[in-house]
Order: C-alpha cells, then sequence, then structure tokens
C-alpha cells in the first residue's frame, strides 16, 4: 500500500487534513501512484505551496495548496504527472539546472 502524507516543513509534524475534499485529494493521489509504482508520496506545507516528495526523493516541485481543498482530479493528475517529469529530471542529473 501507497504512503501519502502531509507534513509541516518548517517543524516535520503531520498536518491533518480531515474535511471530505482533502480525504479525497489523499485517495486520488494514492491511486496515481499505485498506477505510477511510487511507494510513498509526502507533501511538505509551507504556506500555499505543498513541496513534492515521490518515493525518497525531495523534488524542486510544488503544488499549490488549494488543490488540497479545490482541487479536482484532473488538476492533481496533472500536478503530480508534472513532478513525476521533475523526478525524471533529477535522476538525469538536471536537477542542478532546476534551481
Amino acid at each position: 500500500m501507497v504512503n501519502v502524507e502531509i507534513r509541516n516543513e518548517q517543524d516535520g509534524q503531520p498536518f491533518q487534513a480531515g474535511s471530505a475534499a482533502s480525504v479525497r485529494f489523499l485517495a486520488e493521489v494514492r491511486a496515481w501512484a499505485e498506477r505510477n509504482e511510487f511507494n510513498q508520496i509526502v507533501f511538505w506545507r509551507d504556506g500555499e505551496k505543498l513541496w513534492v516528495q515521490l518515493d525518497d526523493e525531495r523534488l524542486n516541485y510544488w503544488m499549490p495548496e488549494h488543490l488540497l481543498e479545490r482541487g479536482q482530479k484532473e488538476d492533481v493528475e496533472m500536478q503530480l504527472d508534472y513532478a513525476r517529469g521533475a523526478h525524471h529530471r533529477s535522476a538525469a542529473g538536471y536537477q542542478k539546472f532546476d534551481k
């Protein structure tokens, strides 16, 4: 099973997102991760940004926090696809150019 978490950037503590919309968001992320063979996705919450970590790699990529409450499935999947692209760029050694 895929582990999906939201953590606060400043202290690393878990962020409890309990609304129906955020539960749906986490379910959509979990389904996307399973289809794309990721074991863990962590969102690091920093202001209005959710910095993305795929498996053990924290990316130089963020999603707008409003997706947590108001994101449509297509928007969430699109953002995760972009994050996957950033993950591939990082694996290919291009992360130094992305900063």
